[in-house]
């Protein structure tokens, strides 16, 4: 893993996130061109997150970058939620950034026209494309992207309450949607159906574990009872599995992510998410427990929900 920094910002870029840009760029093959593919991708993904970055700052956070698999993610690291007009600010600004990284290389080219077939051409070229595409990827309105987060804020500043089940809903419907489409228009695209289906799944399962909290949320008297059930299983839980992971026992600590997956309820769901990010911590996949920890902010909601 390559860590360094840009600025005040901590950036962690993990394996898969070359070997992700380098199957987006099979038909460029081995050559130079594919080296200066993976540099413009890097780029171009590192300037989109410090966008959220800067942003994140400024409105007093401590955010850190992380380049994986699926592109970047961001966490901003904020004290307390940040409100929603904030937040749609916050989501807006990586696309922003990204566009205006294209803008850059369509100016230079204007003004300084490489020489046709040349490195600088190809090199400017891709950045534009990928700056345009990946933007305009990136404002879909579907969860976990900057367009999904966008549109969840939108909707909690309108209803002025959470709204996590519908803006997950509407992101499981959109997913579909544009899955379809881009099978009508194009045919079928692995990668965008890899990604669109991994998007679909998450927003039903985290839709119908914030419904239960949102329906929970409307009689809290109702549900203290079964409240405090919930927390103390994920207390017991967290205990066996710290003792399993002291012993190097994997296999009991994910048994107890099983107990609580198999109980319902999203603290219980988000809890048992966090414990297998510190299992996949534990055998040394930092990747893949950054992405479990995000699904867990994802389901129950904390200041330090992640950006994309």
């Amino acid at each position: 893993m390559l860590r360094f920094k840009v600025g005040p910002f901590p950036v962690s870029v993990y394996p898969w996130f070359f070997l992700s840009a380098i199957l987006l760029g099979a038909g460029y093959g081995f050559g130079w061109r594919m080296a200066a593919w993976i540099f413009v991708v890097f780029v171009s993904v590192l300037v989109h997150e410090l966008g959220h970055a800067i942003l994140g700052r400024a409105f007093g956070g401590r955010p850190e970058i992380r380049l994986g698999a699926f592109g970047g993610v961001t966490f901003p690291q904020f004290r307390s939620r940040p409100r929603p007009g904030r937040q749609f600010v916050l989501s807006f600004a990586g696309p922003v950034a990204g566009l205006l990284l294209g803008l850059l290389a369509y100016g230079i080219v204007r003004v300084l026209p490489p020489e046709r077939g040349s490195v600088s051409a190809f090199v400017m070229a891709q950045f534009v494309w990928v700056s345009v595409v990946w933007a305009a990827f990136n404002l879909l309105p579907i969860l976990p992207l900057d367009g999904g987060n966008m549109m969840l804020a939108f909707i909690e500043g309108v209803r002025r309450k959470p709204s996590v089940a519908l803006a997950s809903w509407i992101s499981l419907v959109m997913a579909l949607a544009v899955a379809g489409a881009v099978t009508l228009i194009f045919g079928p695209d692995p990668f965008a159906l890899l990604w669109l289906g991994l998007f679909a799944l998450q927003n039903f399962q985290r839709a119908r574990a914030a419904a239960a909290h949102e329906r929970a949320a409307v009689a809290p008297a109702a549900v203290a009872e079964e409240d405090a059930v919930e927390r103390g299983d994920v207390a017991a839980a967290m205990e066996d599995a710290r003792s399993a992971l002291q012993r190097r026992d994997f296999d009991s600590a994910i048994a107890a992510a099983v107990r609580l997956e198999s109980g319902g309820g999203p603290f219980r769901q988000a809890a048992a998410l966090r414990l297998r990010a510190g299992i996949e911590l534990a055998r040394g996949d930092n990747e893949s427990a950054a992405m479990l920890a995000g699904q867990s902010f994802s389901i129950w909601q904390s200041a330090d929900a992640a950006v994309v």
